[in-house]
């Protein structure tokens, strides 16, 4: 299965081709931001690939469309590339949530519910207009009948997956398959709300679920919807990784929440680029460091540099615990879909005193300790507590623990999923390594995220 960042590579490869001082003008031509040759020339990988992880999933696409026109043969991984994908483009609903889906539905060993195989295989494709793949038949349904029936030399993996090509249809095919599956003719309603409740399980992890529909009857008719979760609004004005006194921010703009770091500015790291709707890569971050450091491509050195800078941010033991375990556990499993782990993030720093606004503090949360960005809706907050959380020195504060779990709370209802760590759990390696690794392996899970 292609990913966004496959396709965002192979766009650049074509495209980098091409002169410095050509560059500017054949990205403008492809709707890309304008620039000057001395950007191109520091880098044409990096020129291309800034312009491109600013776009969407459909630009992208009907990009890459253009460009294999116009550059024919040389364009032919390009090509090659975007024929894997869905005819609507890349998948919402991903490959392993379809593998997950279909491992259960195979385990149960009733597909076609009540109805026979080719019946219900025609509620879902029309298998007479189908071609056969065998000379002996004319359209699918005499493939199916002969596999499936006949000679039951065919299991249902093969059917589904090999033939029926469930896991790369798209989108509106597999849902509807899905929707077949529990529809009521189909299945009975006990069995229904197991179905239901099993493929809803994996469905979430990519903004999906069943609801009830309509009725057929007195029985209920499910159909698959998208779930309104994750948080509203792209990411903007990421703030983060301070060293020294924390960045004072003003509003330049209300209206389009603009920002203006009026002090310490130099303490701090602000990133400046549009975020891929599949979320922040820590190769996207390096990418961004180079560019930011004046180095032509992001080498090896550059990686470390960042890392380090990143990690003397890290006001503790604990942090710095997570921090380098993330890297030593996952960083070569994920390779390039590494997601970055931003420390000391001050996305929702909130520049007015409370006695600048009237006794109200409009954002309880001035800093996360910890954010992963999975994708511009699916937000995770880590922190880590140390007493300062819960105390005022050695004396335990209830004031103090009811305002963390009051801006908790705030976060969670727009939507960023919050983890808390003890800062006692991750005081010594030998521990607390393995509780991270298991935290994030738990965590990509639930999420779908996959390794390289």
């Amino acid at each position: 299965m292609a990913s966004l960042n496959e396709l965002i590579d192979a766009i650049t490869l074509v495209l980098t081709e091409e002169k410095a001082y050509d560059l500017p003008t054949v990205c403008t031509r492809y709707g890309l931001d304008s620039g000057d040759e001395s950007e191109a020339f520091r880098s044409r990988r990096v020129y291309v690939q800034k312009r491109l992880k600013a776009k969407d999933q459909l630009f992208l696409l009907d990009m890459a469309k253009r460009v294999i026109n116009d550059y024919g043969s040389a364009a032919n991984s390009l090509a090659k590339l975007v024929l894997r994908l869905s005819p609507t483009g890349l998948f919402t609903i991903s490959e392993i949530t379809r593998r997950n889906i279909m491992d259960e539905l195979h385990a149960r060993n009733n597909i076609p519910g009540k109805y026979d195989l080719i019946e219900f295989l025609n509620r879902i494709w029309d298998l007479d207009s189908m071609p056969s793949l065998d000379s002996r038949f004319k359209t699918a349904s005499g493939d199916i009948w002969q596999h499936m029936i006949n000679n039951s030399d065919w299991d249902d993996f093969y059917l589904y997956e090999k033939y029926l090509e469930l896991l790369t249809a798209t989108d509106e095919v597999f849902i509807k398959f899905l929707e077949q599956v529990v529809h009521p003719l189909v299945r009975q309603q006990t069995e229904q709300d197991e179905y239901v409740e099993f493929i809803n399980k994996h469905l979430v992890h990519d903004g999906y679920k069943f609801s009830l529909a309509d009725n057929i009857s007195g029985f209920p008719v499910y159909k698959i919807s998208k779930v309104l979760d994750g948080v509203k609004g792209n990411v903007k004005n990421l703030i983060f990784a301070t060293v020294g006194q924390k960045p004072e921010i003003v509003i330049s703009d209300s209206i389009n929440n603009d920002i203006k770091i009026v002090k310490h500015e130099e303490n701090c790291l602000v990133y400046d680029r549009a975020i891929p709707n599949t979320g922040l890569y820590w190769a996207d971050l390096v990418t961004w460091w180079a560019d930011r450091s004046g180095t032509a491509e992001p080498y090896r050195d550059t990686e470390k540099s960042l890392y380090w800078r990143l990690y003397k941010t890290l006001a503790s033991p604990p942090e710095q615990l997570l921090f380098r375990n993330y890297f030593k556990y996952f960083k070569g499993l994920f390779d390039k879909n590494f997601p970055a782990l931003i420390p000391q993030v001050y996305l929702h720093y909130d520049p007015y005193t409370i006695k600048q606004r009237a006794g109200k503090a409009l954002l309880p949360r001035q800093r996360m300790d910890f954010l992963l960005l999975f994708s511009n809706k699916q937000r995770i907050v880590i922190e880590i507590d140390g007493k300062q959380h819960y105390s005022d020195g050695e004396i335990s504060s209830p004031q103090k623990y009811a305002e963390m779990v009051h801006a908790d709370r705030e976060l969670k209802l727009s939507g960023y999923e919050v983890y808390r760590f003890g800062g006692y759990e991750l005081m010594d390696e030998e521990i607390g390594a393995p509780i991270v690794k298991e935290f994030f392996e738990g965590l990509f899970k639930k999420h779908g995220v996959k390794s390289s």
